[in-house]
């Protein structure tokens, strides 16, 4: 059990005191110093040090030592962002491999506008939360998931969520030139760290722009079927069969030629 007991202060200072099984300085009467100060109350906001914590620390050792034990208690959300159109085992096999990394991830689905959409993002979000929950099912002493949508920065949606890095998944070199330069951006401009997670081998050629182009191009969807789960198979079915799906006129006219 955490000994969080602490004894009073005597004439000659601090005797002992323990906090979440660490035994801190000791101090005597000549220039002894209790705890280094200035407590960071954005900490607490952020799960870091828990509110109770702050108050025993507080009542403890002063008015701002919560930032010697920065970090106490920390929780670890990384945010693992993309458009996800439309989700692949690739991207799947990045998220079991990132789970061993932090406590929590948050998959964030965004928007390209550069991109056709295939799927809009309320339908990446239905086909992404069944295969996440799944994914976690089958092992739960990894961190936990959840998904959501979201629109603008992703540095934006980051801070939203307190997160303290991103994902990126990187499959060969040319990934990686290119996410160095969003990495180095975003550093530069929310302060925030991008961790690179490299798929595994059977997916280092797998991207969700091959997949939609092929499915454009009129290319067969039982072969396609073997890149996304059963459930991303099927709704892509349904979507090449709508007529009025740019994807779909796009496959007719390549046809067609």
């Amino acid at each position: 059990m955490v000994d969080r007991t602490a004894r009073a202060p005597t004439s000659c200072g601090w005797s002992r005191a323990r906090l979440d099984g660490e035994e801190l300085p000791r101090s005597g009467a000549a220039g002894a110093s209790r705890v280094a100060p200035s407590s960071d109350s954005s900490d607490i906001k952020k799960g870091r040090i828990r509110r109770g914590q702050c108050k025993r620390i507080h009542a403890i050792f002063g008015d701002s030592a919560a930032s010697t034990l920065r970090g106490v208690s920390a929780r670890h959300l990384a945010i693992y962002t993309g458009s996800f159109d439309p989700p692949t085992h690739g991207h799947l096999d990045v998220l079991a491999r990132a789970r061993t990394l932090f406590d929590e991830i948050v998959v964030g689905v965004g928007r390209n506008p550069d991109k056709v959409e295939l799927f809009t993002p309320e339908e990446r979000v239905g086909l992404l939360a069944p295969l996440v929950r799944q994914l976690v099912a089958t092992d739960p002493s990894g961190a936990a998931c959840s998904v959501d949508r979201y629109s603008g920065l992703t540095v934006d949606f980051a801070r939203s969520r307190g997160a303290v890095a991103i994902i990126r998944g990187i499959r060969n070199v040319t990934d990686l030139a290119a996410e160095c330069q969003f990495a180095i951006t975003n550093r530069q401009v929310a302060g925030i760290e991008t961790v690179f997670v490299v798929t595994g081998e059977s997916h280092a050629f797998l991207s969700s722009s091959l997949i939609r182009q092929i499915a454009g191009f009129g290319g067969s969807l039982d072969a396609l079927s073997r890149f996304v789960p059963p459930n991303v198979a099927e709704a892509m079915r349904v979507k090449m069969e709508d007529p009025r799906h740019p994807l779909a006129r796009l496959a007719r006219e390549s046809q067609a030629d």
